[in-house]
């Protein structure tokens, strides 16, 4: 009889040596997993909030543009925006009012005549042989 209570006395030592070491190894297999996870999860949330603060900063850029526009929107519905695009481009004038053109200087002119001249010289100093 004490023989039959030390070998089950050692069969479950063994199991219970196999059990605890299977819980060990979970455990650990566990915590592995937990801490993996979490450092997966951490880097996805910062890159999450860089690109949050660069949407951010893209928002506070089109914000200003948009208020731009409306501004330069506001600013052209004026008569006087308005007036001043039809004398510009258009070339347009109001009733009563005379028009002015004025010429090219005489420089230019002047520039190229001489143009002409030193072409003239060069073509006389080939035609004379």
């Amino acid at each position: 009889m004490i023989t039959k209570f030390k070998k089950k006395k050692k069969d479950k030592s063994l199991k219970n040596k196999v059990f605890s070491a299977f819980l060990v190894v979970l455990v650990i297999f566990v915590t592995v997993f937990i801490v993996y996870t979490n450092w997966r999860i951490n880097k996805k949330r910062n890159e999450l909030l860089e690109r949050a603060s660069i949407l951010k900063q893209e928002i506070q850029v089109l914000e200003e543009k948009n208020k731009e526009l409306k501004e330069k929107k506001s600013e052209s519905e004026s008569e006087d925006f308005l007036e001043k695009v039809a004398r510009d481009k258009l070339e347009l004038k109001k009733p009563g009012e005379e028009v002015v053109v004025i010429q090219k200087e005489k420089q230019e002119e002047q520039v190229q005549e001489e143009e002409k001249s030193w072409w003239e010289k060069f073509k006389s100093i080939w035609t004379r042989d």
